[in-house]
């Protein structure tokens, strides 16, 4: 790959990344505390969803570090008992200690990778814990967090992230940006309790020792119910229908073929583009698919996952057929980097944008208000309503929330005795639980990624932005 392939693949990639965590938002809602399901009831909204303006679902990041070997389940011991003084780690009569992982946007920006900036998010998590701890704590006990921002490129950073918080400090939980497999070093290695902003899938739940969750809903299950949606909208009514994916091989073959034919609906061609693992080679293939469509006579593309070699494709070869994107971050991307006019018509499929979340009466009280009280020089305002190059502190403070919703709900169901064991059967038996700005979530044995409220986006030429079909 050349040194300029090497950069564009590695924006692209980052900035997928990084869009999708934009939508690990809103604040927690603790069973029993001041994040409770009395606050939610009194909120008496469903919180229909919108598709995100600032990014998209949970998708997996295939970044700069692939080239690194995924992390071997021998390469570290998982700790001992006789390793932990009080039995449970993490854990004491007065506190439980939970880890923070986060992308170092500060790093990355200074080095013109990405230009995006969401405040001081150790900071946010840490005001987001004080307020539970003023309210009660969970289950009768304080929490207390430690924070690590790491480098998002590659995975030394992360897996450097995940050693300390296991092995040196021995927390009981870490939540946050916990990609792909290496979720393994927390749930697998060190038997770790560990709450993603997204990236879940099957396989890595049936791998997993310890308890795994996700905010966002799994690549697996967006898919089916995009499929079902557009079924439903007639979307494939008289169309001649294929399917595209450069970066998502395997979904593409095990879950969204499967659906379609499952619907009943006929697919005239499979295109996967990985080519050699560069851009260049994918481009090259993805621009061939474009050309043999043309030919088959398809009117209507599945694109599953990355959007922009599709479209670069499309456009290259005067193809321009309604196309509908897997993955709502990468096609939010593409609408703001291509020229997408002369397509047919384009839909995508996700939650709702941090801006609609904003608003969320839950989210105010317990996120917005105690950060906007304790920093009147660092206010939290709409994430519309940021400047150019401002700290989106809106979105700092959703990511933290939205991940404390889930531990807290599940650790407060857990009760006093609080091990992984009873975190693993609270976190089977929760059912619906409050995520402010989403409504209702759930959580439940078999289904252990929490959003709820997804649904199909439009392409608005006006806008240059995806707008939901539905209010």
């Amino acid at each position: 790959m050349t040194s300029t392939q090497s950069k564009r693949s590695l924006l692209r990639l980052l900035t997928a990344l990084i869009a999708s965590a934009v939508l690990v938002t809103a604040c927690a809602a603790d069973q029993a505390g001041p994040l409770d399901n009395e606050d939610a009831a009194d909120d008496g909204s469903e919180d229909p969803a919108e598709p995100s303006d600032d990014g998209a679902e949970e998708t997996a990041l295939d970044d700069a570090g692939d080239d690194e070997p995924a992390d071997d389940p021998d390469d570290s011991e998982a700790p001992t008992d006789a390793d932990e003084p009080d039995g449970v780690r993490g854990v004491t009569d007065d506190t439980i200690t939970i880890g923070y992982v986060y992308l170092d946007l500060d790093d990355v920006r200074e080095r013109g990778i990405v230009d995006l900036n969401w405040g001081p998010q150790g900071d946010h998590m840490q005001a987001i814990v004080e307020h539970i701890n003023a309210n009660g704590g969970v289950a009768g006990r304080n929490l207390e967090v430690i924070s690590i921002a790491f480098d998002p490129v590659g995975s030394t950073g992360a897996r450097a992230a995940c050693l300390e918080l296991t092995e040196d400090t021995q927390v009981f939980a870490v939540v946050g940006a916990i990609r792909r497999d290496e979720v393994f070093c927390y749930t697998e290695q060190h038997d770790t309790v560990a709450i993603a902003n997204s990236d879940l899938t099957q396989e890595r739940v049936e791998r997993s020792i310890a308890p795994y969750a996700s905010v966002n809903a799994s690549r697996e299950r967006t898919i089916g119910l995009f499929i079902d949606e557009a079924v439903e909208s007639g979307l494939f009514e008289g169309r001649t229908v294929a399917v595209m994916s450069s970066d998502a091989i395997e979904v593409t073959e095990a879950i969204a073929v499967p659906a379609l034919e499952a619907a009943g609906i006929t697919v005239e061609g499979i295109y996967l583009t990985q080519g050699d693992g560069t851009i260049g080679s994918a481009a090259v293939e993805a621009a061939a698919a474009a050309e043999a469509m043309k030919v088959q006579g398809v009117d209507t593309v599945l694109v599953v996952g990355d959007a922009i070699v599709a479209v670069n494709s499309f456009i290259g070869a005067d193809f321009a057929p309604t196309i509908l994107f897997t993955d709502q971050g990468s096609a939010s991307t593409t609408a703001g980097r291509a020229d997408l006019s002369s397509f047919e018509a384009l839909y995508t499929y996700g939650p709702q944008s941090a801006s609609v979340r904003y608003d969320d009466p839950v989210f105010q009280e317990h996120c917005v208000a105690p950060w906007n009280e304790a920093n009147p020089d660092l206010i939290a305002v709409n994430p519309a309503d940021v400047p150019d190059r401002e700290p989106n502190h809106a979105v700092g403070l959703q990511i933290a929330c939205r991940l404390m919703a889930i531990f807290t709900s599940v650790a407060d169901s857990a009760g006093p005795d609080l091990t992984t064991e009873s975190f693993a059967a609270a976190l089977d038996s929760l059912g619906e639980f409050h995520l402010p700005g989403s409504g209702t979530a759930t959580l439940t044995e078999g289904k252990y990624d929490a959003e709820d409220v997804l649904r199909m986006a439009i392409y608005d030429e006006t806008e240059q932005a995806f707008v939901a079909l539905q209010d």
